[in-house]
C-alpha cells in the first residue's frame, strides 16, 4: 500500500525531509530509532511545523508506529481545514486511513479514505458509479483506489476489490512505480486465495515478490514469503511452505521487523509440527 506526500510545488524545505525520511529509514532499518526520530526535531529546520509533522507522521506510520502517526497526521489535518487546503487534506486523511486500518480499526479506515477521495481525485465519489469514477482519475489517484480496495477486501466484497485493485495496477505500471505494482498484485493473490483459487493466488504473489525483489524492499519479501508460504501449506506442498517460511523470518530480520520475525517464526514451528505428523500418519492432514 503506497502512502502520498503533499507535493503541490517542491519547495527547498520539502526537499530538506525527503532527504530526511531516507536518512531516517535507514536508520531505522540499522536498528537506530532514536536517532532516526531525533532528524525530524533537528534545530536547523526551517520548515513550518506542519510540514514537520506531515512527514514525521509519515514516517512513523511506515515504520510501524500507527497511534503515534495519527497524533502527528492530525495536526496537519487541523492545519488543512484551517487553510482550506484539499490537497493537503486529501493525503492526511489517506494516511490516517492506513494507520487506523493498521490498528484495525476499519470502519474509521473507510470513513477516512472516503474522505481522501472526496477532497482529492474523486470529488464526486459517492455519487458516481465505478466506471464514472475511473473517467475522473488523476494520475497520483491509485494509492486510494488501493485504499478502498483493501476496505473492500475486509468487507469481504471481492468484486469490488478485484475491479478496484486491477484498475489501480494498470495505472500503477502506466506510471512505473514498482513497490506500488507489487502491492496490487500481493493484494490481488490474497483475493483470489480468499476466494479459494490457489493456483492462481500463487501466481500473482509470486509476481508481488519478484517486483519486490528489484527494490530490494526486504520486509515486503517477507511478507510476499509468508503468504506463498501459507498457500503452499493448503495445496499441500508442505516442504515448499516451510522454505517459503523459513526465508520470510530471513528478510524480517534483515529489515529489523522484530514482530513480524517472532510471528513468522511461531508459524514455521507450528508448520514442522504438522509436517512431522503428516510424514507420521498421511490420514492425520
Amino acid at each position: 500500500m503506497s502512502e502520498s506526500f503533499y507535493s503541490s510545488s517542491q519547495t527547498k524545505e520539502q526537499t530538506a525531509f525527503s532527504e530526511i525520511l531516507h536518512r531516517a529509514y535507514k536508520l531505522s532499518s540499522e536498528g537506530k530509532k532514536g536517532e532516526a526520530r531525533a532528524l525530524f526535531h533537528a534545530a536547523e529546520i526551517q520548515a513550518a511545523e506542519w510540514e514537520r509533522c506531515l512527514y514525521f507522521g509519515q514516517f512513523l506510520l511506515k515504520t510501524g508506529y500507527a497511534s503515534e502517526a495519527i497524533e502527528q497526521l492530525s495536526l496537519v489535518l487541523d492545519y488543512a481545514h484551517q487553510h482550506e487546503l484539499s490537497d493537503l487534506r486529501s493525503v492526511v486523511c489517506h494516511n490516517l486511513a492506513i494507520a487506523y486500518r493498521n490498528l484495525r480499526y476499519f470502519e474509521l479506515a473507510a470513513q477516512f479514505q472516503q474522505y481522501s477521495i472526496a477532497w482529492g481525485d474523486l470529488r464526486s465519489a459517492n455519487h458516481l458509479t465505478l466506471e464514472q469514477e475511473v473517467e475522473h482519475l488523476s494520475d497520483d489517484a491509485a494509492c486510494d483506489l488501493t485504499g478502498r480496495a483493501n476496505d473492500a477486501i475486509l468487507q469481504q466484497d471481492y468484486q469490488l476489490a478485484e475491479q478496484l485493485l486491477n484498475i489501480s495496477l494498470s495505472r500503477e505500471i502506466l506510471y512505473g512505480s514498482l513497490d506500488a505494482q507489487a502491492a496490487d498484485w500481493g493484494n490481488l493473490g490474497i483475493i483470489q486465495g480468499l476466494k479459494g483459487n490457489h493456483l492462481k493466488a500463487v501466481s500473482y504473489l509470486w509476481k508481488a515478490y519478484l517486483l519486490h525483489k528489484k527494490t530490494a524492499n526486504l520486509p515486503e519479501i517477507g511478507q510476499d514469503l509468508k503468504h506463498l508460504a501459507e498457500l503452499f501449506w493448503v495445496l499441500g506442498r508442505s516442504r515448499r511452505a516451510i522454505r517459503c517460511l523459513t526465508r520470510s523470518i530471513i528478510f524480517f530480520s534483515l529489515s529489523n521487523h522484530s514482530a513480524e520475525e517472532q510471528k513468522a517464526y511461531s508459524r514455521l514451528q507450528e508448520l514442522r509440527r504438522l509436517h512431522s505428523v503428516r510424514n507420521q500418519n498421511p490420514l492425520l492432514n
